[in-house]
């Protein structure tokens, strides 16, 4: 009978064990819905600003700051 009880505990501790993980990944799920119904209007007004002014410089062939002799270009890990 001993047996029964030791094994019916360990059960026990690895439902808990699991429902505790379940828990926090909904609590995790919950946290992220919350913060993006709470996002910052003016933060996606100025990122769409930002894009707007990039593709403003392409057209008009506006080079961007000249770069420092320790950069390097952009899809430099694409060259062979």
């Amino acid at each position: 009978m001993e047996t029964t009880l030791e094994s019916d505990a360990f059960a026990i501790a690895m439902l808990v064990v699991i429902f505790s993980a379940l828990g926090v990944v909904a609590l995790l799920l919950l946290t992220m819905r919350w913060r993006a119904a709470r996002r910052d209007k003016h933060v996606d007004q100025l990122l769409d600003e930002l894009e707007q002014d990039q593709k403003r410089e392409v057209a008009h062939g506006v080079e961007s700051a000249p770069k420092a002799a320790w950069e390097k270009e952009a899809d430099w890990w694409k060259k062979g």
